[in-house]
């Protein structure tokens, strides 16, 4: 199978699919600590908490991590499309402003000029 570039593709296109049950990964039953807070239910680790005086593993349901990747794609893709545009304000073929810069070269000290 050949891929275009992601660079070519839509940029959901470029995402990798959301984790699901039996997709290899380690899915145990338990509670889903984000948004259905669901109990005797398959949940992955998703990663870390820190508060203040304690930390804690979080576990997500299937359906909660199909959200929460959403939630990235959007702000990702939203944090693109700004960087994208203030990266644009000022074309790299701009020239500079003032005058260019001179340096001195072994032609300019032995001529006397810089």
């Amino acid at each position: 199978m050949i891929f275009a570039p992601a660079v070519t593709r839509p940029w959901r296109d470029a995402w990798p699919l959301v984790a699901q049950p039996d997709d290899g990964n380690p899915w145990v039953t338990g509670t889903c600590w984000l948004y259905c807070r669901r109990e005797g239910v398959r949940v992955l680790w998703v990663g870390s908490v820190s508060t203040p005086g304690a930390t804690g593993d979080v576990y997500a349901c299937a359906p909660c991590v199909a959200e929460l990747d959403h939630m990235v794609r959007v702000q990702s893709h939203d944090r693109d499309r700004t960087v994208r545009c203030a990266a644009l304000t000022v074309p790299a073929h701009a020239p500079l402003p003032g005058p260019a810069p001179h340096h001195r070269t072994e032609n300019n000290e032995r001529e006397g000029s810089t």
